[in-house]
């Protein structure tokens, strides 16, 4: 249940026109999805990459980001486990990959307010993921 909704607002997230609005959900999704390690993983990311091509010009670049999201976490998580210590690095890795993605600066204000965003999300996200 905890997929559809992720996805559903993931997708109503992405028709708002500021560029980090979809980022709240997808990139701590990103970080759920490579912890769980299952084969709903291999359904789930290809339709997050072609939510993220909906709007641009470059597909493959999403789906590029993607499998780099997937890489990166999934290689986290076989070193360290789901908890809040590691909830706070993984808001910052989010947060730099976001901002890489979106090509956008990293603003003091703005990038406290994501990591604020993300820490929530990603604690949300944990509690399911270790229940």
């Amino acid at each position: 249940m905890l997929n559809i909704i992720s996805i559903l607002c993931i997708f109503i997230l992405d028709s708002i026109p500021q560029a980090t609005s979809k980022g709240y959900i997808i990139m701590p999704y990103f970080t759920y999805l490579a912890y769980r390690k299952d084969k709903v993983t291999a359904v789930y990311y290809p339709i997050l990459a072609i939510i993220l091509a909906l709007h641009t010009s470059s597909p493959v670049y999403n789906f590029i980001f993607a499998i780099l999201n997937f890489l990166i976490y999934y290689a986290y998580f076989s070193y360290f486990s789901y908890n809040f210590l590691n909830i706070c690095i993984l808001s910052i890795i989010q947060i730099t990959m976001w901002r890489f993605y979106v090509n956008e600066p990293f603003l003091s204000l703005e990038t406290a307010y994501l990591f604020v965003v993300y820490l929530i999300i990603n604690y949300i996200y944990m509690r399911r993921a270790t229940k």
